[in-house]
């Protein structure tokens, strides 16, 4: 989405999570099957495994949101890409998998962490640039973070596709590592303008496992 004490839900609580849990596990599973299961059956790229507690508990202290948040967003420096690399995935779909995957741990969901992510701050404000220019200076960012022999061809820049929209801006296409995922993200977080990142790159590394 790591063994340590935590405070523990009440059992009505606890039992409103199984019963959650139970609620989207066919469509879950199916889902987890199709989409999730190349890297979270065997823990390929290091992705925590379904039914393995203790590669989760770090993961389940942050709480559901938290978890949902990385799966629907990815997990810079990591395999973990939006949407598991799926961007047809609907949100449905997402959290249908992810409640899965937490309802063959046995774990629950501390309610105080879950609290926590739904307060996080908001983001600062930041001027409107049109999307046209947008393009082009993420696109520059991203050949002198990322790709510095690269040509900037339209939105463009080596195998990396460039959109914005509303101050928005996607990237997507495949990459050598997941380092450059993360350092791309950076570079476009990074230009005036830019409210949000749709990071839909792909490493290369990540089809590289047996």
């Amino acid at each position: 989405m790591k063994i340590r004490d935590r405070p523990h839900l009440s059992h009505l609580a606890f039992g409103l999570f199984l019963a959650a849990g139970a609620a989207h596990g066919a469509g879950g599973q199916d889902v987890y099957r199709e989409k999730c299961s190349l890297c979270h059956d065997a823990g390929a790229t290091l992705a925590p495994r379904v039914g393995h507690a203790a590669d989760w508990l770090r993961r389940v202290d942050k709480g559901r949101a938290a978890l949902l948040r990385s799966a629907l967003e990815g997990v810079p420096g990591t395999a973990m890409l939006p949407r598991a690399g799926f961007p047809e995935m609907s949100n449905a779909e997402v959290a249908a998998a992810v409640d899965y995957m937490i309802s063959t741990l046995g774990l629950s969901i501390p309610q105080v962490a879950e609290q926590k992510v739904a307060s996080r701050p908001a983001r600062p404000a930041v001027a409107r640039v049109d999307d046209r220019t947008l393009v082009a200076n993420v696109a520059e960012a991203l050949r002198a973070r990322v790709a510095p022999r690269a040509k900037i061809e339209g939105a463009r820049v080596g195998a990396i596709t460039v959109e914005a929209r509303d101050g928005r801006v996607a990237l997507s296409g495949m990459v050598d590592t997941a380092q450059v995922v993360r350092d791309a993200e950076e570079a476009a977080l990074g230009v005036a303008g830019v409210t949000a990142v749709e990071n839909r790159l792909i490493p290369a590394e990540l089809f590289e496992h047996d």
